[in-house]
């Protein structure tokens, strides 16, 4: 530990640059600046789901109603463990509805 002779010294600084810092901030005006980002437009079209997501909705109902006491995070686990075990062939049909769907929303966008 420090002796008092010590620590007065570092008390001393420590009130100094409190007056210094009380001084500035008097003074101080903070800088005008837009803080807020882009509005997003309500009326704006929604994102088109992915593959992934068009077969969670396909197959949530089926999972629920054969685990009906499934949190939703479960759910969404045992969706993901089923989506993975999917062969390219079974993933197609929703990859290329969800490719469809992107560029429905991608030629809305260019209008």
């Amino acid at each position: 530990t420090m002796s008092a002779k010590e620590k007065s010294k570092f008390e001393d600084m420590a009130k100094s640059d409190k007056a210094r810092y009380d001084r500035e901030m008097k003074n101080y005006v903070p800088p005008k600046g837009d803080k807020k980002g882009k509005k997003k437009d309500p009326n704006a079209p929604k994102r088109p789901p992915s593959a992934f997501f068009l077969f969670c909705s396909e197959h949530r109902p089926k999972i629920k109603s054969e685990h009906p006491g499934l949190s939703i995070g479960d759910t969404a686990k045992k969706l993901g463990e089923m989506w993975s075990e999917q062969s390219a062939k079974d993933k197609q049909p929703y990859e290329q509805k969800a490719a469809k769907l992107k560029e429905k929303y991608e030629k809305i966008g260019k209008l």
